[in-house]
């Protein structure tokens, strides 16, 4: 999911807030293995907040949207 605005929700999980690469992330231990479950990106201009976080899915596709949830890059 991806919320483009004035003013999210960020952090809506609970876990280890990392700041890196121009955003903050949620960072989580499941299985063994750190997953970044959402990230927020801040910004002088409209938008003001890029926030992206991992709805419930499972297996592959978790994968999957963690992989694209770290692609994001606000420019």
């Amino acid at each position: 999911m991806i919320y483009a605005g004035p003013s999210s929700q960020f952090p809506i999980y609970d876990g280890e807030m990392v700041r890196a690469g121009g955003r903050a992330s949620v960072v989580v231990t499941e299985g063994g293995r750190r997953l970044a479950m959402e990230h927020l990106f801040q910004r002088p201009t409209a938008p003001k907040e890029i926030h992206v976080w991992i709805t419930s899915v499972t297996g592959a596709d978790r994968d999957l949207a963690e992989r694209i949830g770290q692609s994001i890059d606000a420019r």
